[in-house]
C-alpha cells in the first residue's frame, strides 16, 4: 500500500495524500491559519511550522513530491523543502521545479470521468523556460495514463508581480521536442486578469471583485464606470482568447472531452459561456484550478505516469 504525499508550497500552499492509488486527504494550509491564499514566508532565515502537516504525524510517507511555481531561487525552493522534511516522516522525496502546468492538467484529468481529453491551462505564469519568460497557457491530451504536450505559449509582458519588464520584439513560433512553442510579448489569460485587476485598483488575488463586476454592465449601478470598463473588457478579451485556444487545441486533435484549469479557470462566468459557446463538447472544470490543485497533479503523476 504506496502512500505518496503531494506538496504545492507556493500560494494556495496544500497537501495531497494518496494512499493505494487514491487520493484519501487533501488539505490547504489556509484552512488551518486562517491566511487566505497563503503562501509560505521567502526569508531564508525563517521557518514556518504547517499545521496540516499534524494530520501526518503518524505516516511514514514512502515519497514525498514537491511541486511550485518557479521563483528562479532554487535557495528559497531549498529552504522551503528543508524546513517540510522536518517536520515529517519519509523514505524518499523528489523536488519537480517546472511543468507546473502538466500538474495542473492531470488535476483536472483525476477529477474527471473521462478516459481521454483535451487540457487547456491558462494562468498568470507559473512555469519558467527562462528569467523573462513564462507560460501563460497550455494544451495538453491526456488518454488513460498517457500524456502529451501538444502547445506551450511563452511570453514576457510586462508583469508588475513578477518584475519583468524585458520584451521580445516579435511574435515568434518555434518546435521543442515535438511541441510547438509560441514566444511573445503579449499578455493573456491569468496575467492578463491580474494586470486588469490591478489597473481598477484592486490587488492580486482580488481578481474574483472584477469577475462580478463585469455582471453590472447593463444594469443601474453607482459602480465607476472606469472600473466597470475594464471589468468588461477583462471579461470579454480574455473570454475570446480562451475561445481560440480552445479552437487550437481541436486542431491537435478532435477529442470532444475538454478539461479546463490554471487559475484563470476560476472565472465561473467566462467558464460557463466557454460552455454554451463549444454546445457540442464536453466541458470539466478543474475543481482545484488554482496552484493548490497542483499538489494533486504531482501525487498523482508520481502514482499513475511516472515510468
Amino acid at each position: 500500500m504506496r502512500k505518496i504525499l503531494g506538496i504545492n508550497f507556493s500560494h494556495n500552499c496544500s497537501f495531497a495524500y494518496f494512499e493505494n492509488n487514491v487520493l484519501k486527504e487533501y488539505y490547504e494550509e489556509d484552512r488551518f491559519n486562517k491566511i487566505k491564499n497563503f503562501e509560505p514566508p521567502h526569508t531564508i532565515n525563517q521557518e514556518y511550522e504547517y499545521i496540516t502537516l499534524k494530520k501526518f504525524k503518524n505516516i511514514i510517507f514512502d515519497k514525498i513530491v514537491f511541486v511550485s511555481f518557479d521563483r528562479g531561487d532554487i535557495l528559497i525552493e531549498k529552504h522551503f523543502i528543508d524546513n517540510i522534511l522536518k517536520q515529517i516522516k519519509f523514505k524518499d522525496f523528489k523536488f519537480y521545479n517546472n511543468e507546473h502546468h502538466m500538474f495542473h492538467a492531470i488535476s483536472g484529468f483525476y477529477f474527471s470521468n473521462f478516459n481521454e481529453a483535451l487540457c487547456i491551462i491558462s494562468d498568470g505564469g507559473g512555469e519558467v523556460l527562462h528569467r523573462d519568460l513564462r507560460v501563460l497557457e497550455s494544451i495538453f491530451y491526456i488518454k488513460n495514463k498517457k500524456i502529451k504536450t501538444f502547445y506551450k505559449h511563452y511570453s514576457n509582458a510586462k508583469n508588475d508581480f513578477f518584475n519583468i519588464y524585458k520584451k521580445i520584439p516579435v511574435e515568434k513560433n518555434i518546435k521543442i521536442n515535438n511541441v510547438d512553442i509560441k514566444l511573445s510579448n503579449k499578455e493573456t489569460g491569468g496575467l492578463k486578469y491580474l494586470n486588469y485587476t490591478i489597473s481598477a485598483g484592486f490587488k492580486e488575488y482580488e481578481e474574483g471583485q472584477l469577475m462580478g463586476i463585469a455582471a453590472y454592465k447593463n444594469k443601474n449601478t453607482n459602480l465607476d464606470k472606469n472600473v466597470l470598463e475594464i471589468a468588461n473588457k477583462a471579461q470579454n478579451e480574455t473570454l475570446q482568447e480562451r475561445i481560440k485556444l480552445i479552437e487550437k487545441a481541436l486542431t491537435y486533435n478532435n477529442c470532444k472531452n475538454i478539461i479546463l484549469s490554471g487559475g484563470y479557470h476560476l472565472n465561473c462566468s467566462n467558464n460557463f459561456k466557454l460552455v454554451k459557446h463549444f454546445s457540442k463538447l464536453n466541458f470539466f472544470v478543474d475543481p482545484i484550478a488554482h496552484d493548490g490543485g497542483t499538489a494533486v497533479g504531482v501525487a498523482a503523476y508520481e502514482t499513475y505516469y511516472k515510468k
